[in-house]
């Protein structure tokens, strides 16, 4: 999950306008901690915006530290300030 949206931010460059637009909204929520981790994770899984995960492979859910929530939010706002 969380990799999945860091990897979204890597990528937003490479997006329309609009899903640029609507991922940016999203994470925009997240890292005013409007919503949680796992809510902008299915948001962007709802739109379509980062890609359904395989469901034939087994994996653990990997445990977030606060430490990776602090950097993402790092990340998602200093991508939201190059608009």
């Amino acid at each position: 999950m969380y990799k999945q949206i860091e990897q979204a931010l890597e990528k937003i460059d490479t997006l329309g306008k609009a899903k640029q637009e609507k991922i940016r909204a999203i994470l925009e929520r997240y890292a005013r901690n409007e919503i949680g981790l796992d809510e902008a994770y299915y948001d962007l899984l709802e739109d379509e915006l980062i890609p359904m995960p395989q469901r034939c492979a087994m994996s653990a859910k990997i445990p977030v530290t606060g430490e990776d929530e602090r950097r993402l939010k790092e990340k998602i706002k200093s991508i939201n300030k190059e608009i």
